[in-house]
């Protein structure tokens, strides 16, 4: 490994932070759109899209260690049987954003 892949390991948020994260976010900062690989635009800030993902969540699941245990370890059979981080890590955030949207809609369960 090289010292600057240590680093960017060593810079990269934990899921618990992510998690405290997307629980205190602004309500108003609402998500927009993509920004390559690893970043989502809201209105005012660029976050990382496991951020985004855990945002919309957060609006569904009230209960933060509940959604850390949806989000590496339940599939979603919509998705191809993969849980949100695979999906996410697939480049999938979209995928996993509109599937929660339709869960908060109550377009689905």
């Amino acid at each position: 490994m090289t010292t600057a892949t240590s680093a960017r390991r060593r810079a990269a948020p934990s899921l618990r932070s992510l998690v405290d994260a997307a629980y205190h976010a602004d309500p108003a900062d609402r998500l927009i759109a993509p920004v390559g690989d690893s970043s989502y635009s809201t209105i005012f800030n660029l976050i990382p899209t496991t951020l985004a993902v855990l945002r919309e969540a957060a609006g569904i699941e009230p209960d933060p260690q509940a959604m850390k245990h949806w989000y590496r370890q339940v599939p979603i059979a919509e998705l191809g049987y993969l849980t949100a981080e695979q999906l996410v890590a697939l480049g999938r955030t979209d995928a996993v954003i509109s599937f929660l949207r339709s869960v908060r809609s109550g377009a689905r369960d």
